[in-house]
């Protein structure tokens, strides 16, 4: 027959190994669903309850595992939504034993079948994390302090598994606001390079413009300098030969010279204004 002491070590050993497969499964998890598929499987052969509840600090929030009639289920919320009982645990610190069941758990647990129902709940702290856990037991599945032990270590990996998710989380959505920021700061470039490419242009076009303009105002200079001066020089000649020559002479001779070279002379003017008027005026007009 196995004794007493040969039975509690099986039992030991039995829940030890359940709990080595446990925290096993938690570590490969990726996920919160992963880990309540895990919970789910395994928690009942760790712990007598009902009802398991744990609530664990995450950047002034609580991500909150609730696990009842085999399903699991997370929320996260703010620390005033965390039931009552919570909250007073997390500012006293000292464990809870109950028979009175908040209504909020009843619902879920439909207490009035139980038999002798307790609640009971503890805080615990981990890595400056604060997080509680509670559970709902009654006298069919029998919790006492001998199991407070295993709790903590079921505790410990939740904790622990949940912090790891909750910081890659946090890491996968400060990357994606880095690449979110990069591909402005890429757009914003883009914009800036083709600012820059469109003011090069201009300039250029400004440039090639001034250059035309240049070349225009040098052409009309050249008509001037270049068709004016022959009949300028030759009145200028025909005004000298005046000194020279008799009145008869210059009156016969050089005056109807000196007409038509004027008439020449204005001819030109004229034609130097109204080519200097059409260049300036289709300038202006490019302008525009």
């Amino acid at each position: 027959m196995e004794s007493l002491q040969d039975r509690t070590s099986r039992v030991y050993r039995i829940t030890y190994e359940t709990f080595s497969k446990f925290s096993n499964n938690l570590n490969r998890c990726k996920s919160l669903e992963e880990v309540s598929q895990v919970s789910v499987r395994f928690l009942k052969y760790l712990l007598n309850f009902h009802l398991f509840r744990i609530s664990v600090n995450q950047a002034d929030s609580y991500l909150v595992y609730c696990q009842c009639n085999s399903k699991g289920h997370f929320e996260l919320i703010q620390r005033e939504n965390l039931l009552p009982y919570e909250v007073k645990i997390l500012d006293d610190n000292i464990p809870v034993r109950t028979e009175n069941i908040p209504s909020e758990l009843n619902e879920k647990i439909t207490a009035n079948i139980l038999e002798s129902p307790a609640l009971w709940c503890w805080t615990f702290k981990k890595m400056d994390v604060d997080f509680t856990v509670s559970l709902v037991a009654d006298e069919n599945k029998a919790f006492d302090v001998g199991d407070i032990e295993i709790l903590k270590l079921i505790s410990d990996s939740f904790q622990a598994k949940f912090q790891e998710i909750y910081l890659k989380e946090e890491v996968f959505h400060k990357n994606q606001s880095l690449l979110q920021a990069l591909d402005v700061i890429k757009n914003q470039n883009k914009k800036i390079n083709q600012i820059v490419e469109n003011q090069k242009q201009t300039i250029a076009d400004r440039t090639k413009e001034v250059v035309e303009k240049n070349e225009k105002l040098l052409h009309i200079s050249a008509l001037n300098a270049h068709n004016v001066r022959e009949p300028l020089s030759r009145i200028q000649g025909i005004v000298q030969l005046f000194e020279v020559f008799d009145d008869k002479t210059c009156r016969e001779d050089l005056l109807p010279k000196l007409k038509q070279s004027s008439e020449e002379m204005d001819q030109v003017l004229r034609e130097v204004i109204e080519m200097a008027t059409t260049e300036l005026n289709q300038l202006k007009a490019k302008e525009l």
